[in-house]
């Protein structure tokens, strides 16, 4: 038979399963919703830490114990208003979980070529058929499941020819991978607030899949939060908008394998400040917010970007956040600038390279077709290093924003001038897989 869990509204067994922890459902109750016959579960833990093969002292302390005094060994139970709130928080309304199960009923019907439910007789003839719609068939779907739903066959009662039609496509739907809650926040629509919904988990603990004292929800919350964080969009956070703006359509260009699975802030439309201190800040307040995302914070390759690998060093963020630095460029180790001592060529790696350096050295040629210089500023003492900026970047903008269009329309191709942008790509990649440790960028 297996190991079987049971979600029960008040005596109406509404779920099941066996052989496992329902970790989805968990995430809807909290440690304070746990209950225990303290005196059960605290024998079945110290029985299930014996060796494997004195399985049979658990056999013979649960016929000595009288479980019929209590239906309520272990579990966690929640008022029906608590749990629709959660549910609500966790974007399971009652609309959504509705309009999704009829939109797959909409689609089941179409698959079969049917607009309309059809009843069949012993003989497999059509008796009967009704002209109802997708959204009616949800209701009476989810109507006939609370009235099947207790414990056991005995005493079941019958449900009338079209109930069973409707609750087979109701079954169908989560016989598949469909999330339980999306069942039971339609299920819990218009029902008393003050019901109680139970997940009762005393086989579970009585098969040693947990001891009594594991917080079962926390763990619950935290898969959640890696499976998201593995499978939902990798955001990156830019210093500015223009950064944003480009590095998601260059991206689409030198790796389209990979492109969708990432997100870059937009700064423009959230009107949110950019800047180098801005990018720490936000990695910051993503994880204390608790963002289950992957979360890369993408810095410049100058000054304000090892100043901020140094200042992430010491920050224990969670391990699927990263700061990651544009790399090193072969062009920029010895590149135009212009100080307080006049013209000089410098290795700009570390020092001045924005995001405008990684369009190939065409993007960076002024009108006089010279390479705009990079304008020394100041000196940045976290790091020792001099923090230098293009001199003319709206121009250089222009010419990136160009060589965009041009591409993605098929005019220019996409040759060795975007190495620099494939080096962007692989740094995000491995920033992406694993925590990022600070290292000396390499070159491209």
């Amino acid at each position: 038979m297996g190991d079987r869990w049971h979600l029960l509204l008040e005596d109406l067994q509404i779920d099941g399963g066996k052989n496992s922890i329902p970790s989805r459902l968990m995430t809807v109750f909290q440690e304070e919703d746990k209950y225990m016959h303290v005196e059960w579960a605290r024998h079945v833990d110290e029985i299930n830490a014996r060796p494997h093969d004195d399985d049979a002292s658990i056999d013979s302390f649960l016929e000595d114990f009288d479980t019929e005094e209590t239906n309520d060994l272990f579990g966690y139970q929640a008022p029906v208003r608590t749990i629709v709130t959660r549910l609500d928080l966790m974007g399971f309304t009652a609309e959504r979980c509705k309009r999704e199960m009829q939109e797959c009923v909409a689609e089941l019907l179409a698959y079969d070529g049917e607009d309309s439910i059809v009843v069949y007789d012993n003989l497999g003839r059509e008796a009967s058929r009704y002209d109802i719609s997708a959204a009616e068939i949800v209701n009476v779907g989810l109507s006939a499941h609370l009235k099947r739903s207790t414990r056991g066959s005995v005493h079941r009662p019958k449900l009338t020819d079209l109930e069973e039609r409707c609750i087979k496509y109701v079954d169908l739907l989560f016989e598949t991978d469909e999330d339980p809650r999306l069942l039971l926040g339609a299920l819990l629509d218009g029902q008393d607030p003050e019901k109680r919904l139970r997940l009762d988990l005393s086989d579970l603990l009585h098969a040693g899949y947990f001891t009594s004292d594991g917080e079962l929800s926390a763990q619950a919350l935290q898969e959640l939060r890696e499976e998201t964080s593995s499978t939902g969009p990798i955001i990156v956070i830019t210093e500015g908008k223009f950064d944003s703006r480009v590095l998601g359509r260059a991206l689409r260009i030198v790796r389209p394998d990979i492109a969708g699975y990432f997100k870059f802030w937009d700064l423009g439309t959230t009107k949110a400040p950019g800047g180098t201190d801005r990018v720490v800040a936000n990695l910051r307040s993503f994880a204390a917010a608790g963002v289950m995302n992957r979360v890369i914070g993408l810095v410049d390759n100058d000054a304000a970007g090892l100043a901020a690998e140094k200042q992430l060093r010491s920050t224990p963020l969670p391990k699927h956040y990263s700061i990651c630095r544009l790399p090193n460029l072969d062009y920029a180790h010895s590149y135009p600038t212009h100080g307080p001592s006049g013209k000089s060529e410098d290795d700009i790696n570390g020092r001045a390279c924005s995001i405008e350096f990684y369009f190939g050295t065409d993007c960076l040629q002024g009108p006089d077709n010279e390479l705009i210089p990079v304008r020394w500023k100041a000196l940045n003492d976290a790091v020792q290093e001099w923090q230098g900026e293009l001199s003319n970047k709206p121009y250089v903008q222009a010419r990136i924003e160009a060589l965009l269009d041009k591409t993605e329309s098929g005019v220019a191709v996409v040759d060795g001038r975007w190495d620099p942008m494939r080096g962007i790509a692989n740094a995000l990649v491995q920033a992406a897989q694993s925590r990022y440790e600070p290292a000396p960028p390499t070159s491209t």
